[in-house]
């Protein structure tokens, strides 16, 4: 064997033998969000990663509402248009009931 194929197979035995196994990188992960759970409450952890999911969904139920007074504002005086208009507000709501928004009231 020439010294080159020597020193290669020294090479990848040596980065072998260093190589983490997917325990290694599980019980890295599980120290890293241990010693970070420690840091915060969980609670507040899940708040905050369901806030940033919901933050779109909210964003979304309120155009949809600054959307329905604008169409009350105009065809306010028809009776089966502010029907419809109630019924999405009622849906919106439960919507927001479910996903456990506060329903902000603008001054």
């Amino acid at each position: 064997m020439d010294q080159n194929l020597k020193d290669i197979l020294e090479t990848v035995n040596f980065i072998k033998d260093r190589m983490l196994s997917k325990d290694d990188v599980r019980d890295i992960v599980r120290e890293e969000l241990t010693e970070y759970a420690t840091k915060k409450d969980m609670r507040q952890i899940v708040e905050e990663v369901a806030d940033e999911k919901l933050r779109p969904i909210h964003a979304s139920l309120t155009d949809i509402n600054r959307r329905l007074d604008t169409i009350e504002e105009h065809y306010g005086n028809l009776k089966g248009v502010t029907k419809e208009i109630d019924e999405i507000r009622a849906e919106v709501r439960a919507i927001q009931k479910h996903l456990g928004i506060e329903r902000k009231i603008a001054a």
